[in-house]
């Protein structure tokens, strides 16, 4: 008697793993099918994925089992590939044009034209920029500015990143003739999923200008910036970049806010508002900007 009580637990045990095994169903080939085709997009796949768990209860086990073998083998992919990468491989970017012409009591020009260029390797993401915008009114240029940047940052772990910046821009109604700046400190990125992302990067700057009154100046301060992106559906995204300098010569704020949809396959559109505020700029000039654009953009 003693021992057949003894043998009561291991009979249980072995129960249990048995009902379990039982209840462990395989994935239905259709629904594996749908998680396949959904691999090469990461937020394709959490829809699909989280559908065929609902779905699918008694497959939930072999549902994570299959997603984190999908997620390895993109990972292997991506180091394989960001390996062999060649210098001016790599890389993708954006193009973007706008402009309007106004006619009748006033006449009117505008022309705005813009590049992004982003690379990424295993250690560093890199950045390039560039802008020409100007405007006219009754023949008479109402804003001139010019824009070169680099933003680099090598990745420390897989949110922290030291960054480096530099810039060049010419603004006359801004004050300047042209100016440089420098910026190395830290970023982290708060938000990273499929569909949000959020840096935020902090650190020393230095700044050399040329005034339009003349004169050259050096400033040493701080600076401090974020970069927001969501993935609103998938042929929309919302995205906020934020900057400010802050030295004992002037300080400058800027965030520019958009939308951008696509339209037919790599070209898409843009609605965009930029603040620009500097806070010692030339007699008769307002410290704050303002600007509403409308611009095609080409991706590539």
């Amino acid at each position: 008697m003693a021992r057949a009580l003894a043998l009561i637990p291991v009979a249980l045990v072995v129960l249990v793993l048995t009902a379990g095994e039982a209840l462990a169903a395989p994935i239905p080939q259709p629904v594996e099918a749908m998680i396949d085709a959904a691999a090469s997009d990461p937020a394709k796949l959490k829809v699909v994925s989280d559908i065929a768990k609902q779905t699918n209860p008694d497959s939930v086990a072999e549902i994570d089992a299959k997603l984190a073998g999908l997620r390895a083998e993109a990972e292997a992919r991506r180091v394989a590939k960001l390996s062999n990468q060649g210098l001016l491989e790599g890389w993708s970017g954006q193009g973007q044009a706008g402009g309007f012409i106004a006619s009748g009591n006033t006449e009117e020009t505008g022309l705005v034209l813009g590049m992004n260029l982003k690379k990424e390797s295993l250690t560093w993401r890199h950045r390039f920029n560039a802008l020409v915008d100007y405007k006219t009114s009754n023949s008479v240029q109402t804003r001139e500015r010019y824009l070169v940047g680099y933003e680099g940052d090598y990745k420390i772990n897989d949110r922290l990143y030291a960054n480096l910046l530099l810039s060049w821009e010419k603004d006359p109604f801004a004050g300047f003739e042209h100016r440089f700046s420098e910026s190395v400190g830290l970023g982290y990125s708060l938000i990273k999923t499929p569909t949000m992302k959020l840096d935020v990067d902090a650190g020393l700057a230095a700044r050399q200008t040329r005034l339009v009154i003349g004169g050259d100046e050096t400033s040493y301060g701080g600076r401090a910036g974020a970069r927001y992106e969501w993935k609103l559906t998938p042929t929309t995204i919302f995205s906020e970049v934020a900057s400010g300098y802050f030295d004992d010569s002037g300080n400058t704020l800027e965030s520019t806010t958009a939308i951008t949809t696509k339209l037919s396959g790599a070209l898409s559109g843009r609605a965009s508002f930029n603040v620009r505020y500097e806070s010692d700029p030339p007699p008769a000039r307002e410290t704050t900007d303002t600007t509403t654009r409308f611009s095609l953009v080409y991706s590539f």
